[in-house]
């Protein structure tokens, strides 16, 4: 980030989304482009993310992959690809996510399996794959970033929610301790909580929900994606001696007249 230069400009920078055709996902990824970043965006589907590609106005410095982020091979071609064509990257997104709810003697296995697949182990994999391309440009003074989308309900601890709220705790613990890991060596790791309201049930970082869970608040929510998107472009945008570790974003309760 040059001398003079914004809060926010990421004018330069290179971020890989994942996630990217998601509700959450989407808006990152059009907050950044406008934020003047080159955006890989990775998802699952090529059909979307060509239509965003078109959305967000084409040209060489949007870069559509297709790559579940729950295949160590897929998300290693995305780095490797991403590397010839770029030559770095130094901020990476993982907006990837499911979300399922039951009581808990209720629960299905296979759902809590693909949360865990999904929300735990294939952020695992993104943000070990690119770590090493992270702290290259940190080593080098520049900034670096990896911002994982959580959930606030690792707090309140919403009932229905048990095994997603596990799953968000761990990665909220793997957020903080790789921030003390890395942060010594000039990468910074940020975490990003969304909440939206007592009545609305916990929010997935970034797929629709499964059958059963409560319904997703959009529209109705003060925390949109734009929202959290405005807040990964400013925690990238800072001067890389300062870190935004965590953000907890609540929607403001309506005040009495």
């Amino acid at each position: 980030m040059s001398d003079g230069a914004p809060v926010g400009a990421l004018t330069g920078r290179v971020a890989v989304v994942f996630g990217a055709t998601g509700w959450i996902g989407s808006a990152i990824c059009s907050e950044l482009v406008r934020s003047g970043a080159s955006v890989i965006m990775v998802g699952r589907d090529r059909g979307r993310l060509d239509d965003m590609h078109r959305r967000l106005g084409g040209g060489d410095r949007i870069m559509p992959a297709v790559a579940d982020v729950t295949s160590p091979l897929d998300v290693d071609d995305i780095r490797r690809d991403v590397l010839a064509r770029f030559g770095r990257v130094d901020l990476l997104v993982v907006s990837s996510g499911v979300i399922s709810s039951s009581s808990f003697e209720d629960g299905v296995p296979a759902d809590w399996a693909e949360m865990i697949d999904v929300n735990l182990r294939g952020l695992l994999h993104a943000s070990q794959t690119f770590a090493e391309s992270l702290l290259a440009v940190a080593g080098q003074g520049a900034p670096a970033d990896m911002v994982l989308i959580g959930s606030v309900e690792t707090d309140p601890h919403t009932p229905r929610f048990a095994v997603f709220n596990a799953v968000s705790a761990a990665i909220k613990q793997l957020a903080r301790t790789l921030r003390s890991e890395y942060g010594t060596r000039g990468m910074r790791v940020h975490i990003v909580e969304p909440g939206f309201g007592v009545d609305q049930g916990p929010m997935g970082p970034d797929e629709p929900a499964s059958p059963g869970s409560s319904p997703r608040p959009r529209e109705s929510s003060p925390v949109t994606p734009e929202t959290i998107a405005s807040v990964v472009a400013l925690s990238a945008g800072l001067p890389p001696g300062a870190n935004l570790a965590e953000v907890l974003l609540l929607p403001m309760r309506t005040m009495p007249a």
